[in-house]
């Protein structure tokens, strides 16, 4: 067995660390289904480490090899889209009669009914998602109004350096880092915003058979939306009124909030509170000694520390003040 201990993404959620390929192809056929491992050399000093955390409709993994690897996943009867996501080495795959390559964050979309392969150098390392695809779909039919009509083909390639798809990324690790510092005793259903706001900016960012559907739907404005998180993300920390953002997007307030309902699921005020709170959470995991909870609460724009405990909570399934204590 692997004996490192070096942290890894996810290793809360720790599943197998291994040098045999066999125990590790079992142990993610039990995810992924039919999923077979192989070893083109230097068989061994194989040696594997795998985590994974079942969300609501996301399943999401961290693995590692040390050794080149090549992987083929069948998808035949999956009922999942898997992406893995490189982040460390490099390799590439083929699927739907395509090559994509996997380095510097790239990453590859399998859509079910195609064989996908990977192959992989030394020393690679991926995130892997497993996004179920009847909440895809449910949350396409939201989107465009209209009953999805046949299988949602992505395109393979999943390009992470676009602005959209480094955005796409920094709230996929927000997801991971908030699923690893939860309390064991707490369920996951809390961060079931997240993961729908996850599949929205992957169905709206990924090309796919359907994309000339959500490219129609004018009242979406998504240039408009980005917009405005981009502004809330880089102002947070300042007073923000509703007339303010709209007077920057040169829309009604009635438009933006139609254009954020559609796109995104909630208001722009919604998406500021959920900044404030991510940023609330971060300052009261890396407080000093003395700090107190009304402090960091005024500091993020929260005037109301009985409104703040209580969403905080629901966000993040426990009181601020336990946060606190747990630095």
């Amino acid at each position: 067995m692997d004996t490192r201990t070096d942290k890894k993404p996810l290793d809360r959620y720790s599943v197998i660390r291994t040098n045999d390929v066999e125990e590790m192809t079992a142990a993610a056929q039990a995810f992924y289904g039919e999923l077979h491992f192989s070893v083109p050399c230097d068989h061994k000093n194989f040696q594997a480490r795998g985590n994974h955390c079942q969300l609501n409709d996301i399943g999401i993994s961290y693995v590692s090899f040390r050794t080149a690897v090549d992987q083929t996943y069948y998808a035949d009867a999956s009922t999942y889209f898997a992406v893995p996501i490189a982040i460390s080495g490099a390799g590439w795959g083929e699927t739907r009669g395509k090559t994509v390559s996997l380095e510097g964050r790239q990453g590859l979309i399998a859509s079910p009914g195609e064989r996908t392969a990977l192959h992989t150098g030394p020393n690679f390392e991926e995130i892997a998602l497993l996004l179920d695809v009847g909440a895809v779909e449910r949350k396409l039919t939201g989107l465009i109004g209209a009953e999805v009509k046949g299988d949602i083909i992505f395109d393979p390639a999943l390009n992470l350096e676009t602005p959209a798809g480094r955005q796409w990324w920094r709230l996929l690790c927000f997801l991971i880092d908030e699923a690893e510092t939860r309390e064991t005793d707490l369920p996951l259903m809390a961060l079931s915003e997240l993961e729908q706001a996850l599949i929205v900016m992957l169905l709206k960012t990924s090309s796919h058979n359907f994309s000339h559907a959500l490219n129609a739907q004018r009242d979406l404005a998504p240039q408009t939306v980005r917009l405005v998180e981009e502004y809330i993300e880089a102002h947070w920390d300042q007073p923000i009124a509703i007339e303010q953002l709209a007077l920057l997007t040169n829309v009604g307030v009635r438009n933006l909030f139609y254009s954020f309902k559609k796109s995104r699921g909630y208001s722009p005020m919604s998406f500021l509170k959920q900044v404030r709170l991510r940023h609330a959470r971060q300052m009261l995991l890396r407080a000093s000694p003395g700090t107190t909870v009304a402090e960091i609460a005024l500091q993020c724009g929260f005037c109301n520390l009985g409104n703040f405990a209580m969403d905080y909570r629901r966000v993040f399934g426990e009181r601020p003040s336990s946060t606190l204590k747990s630095r």
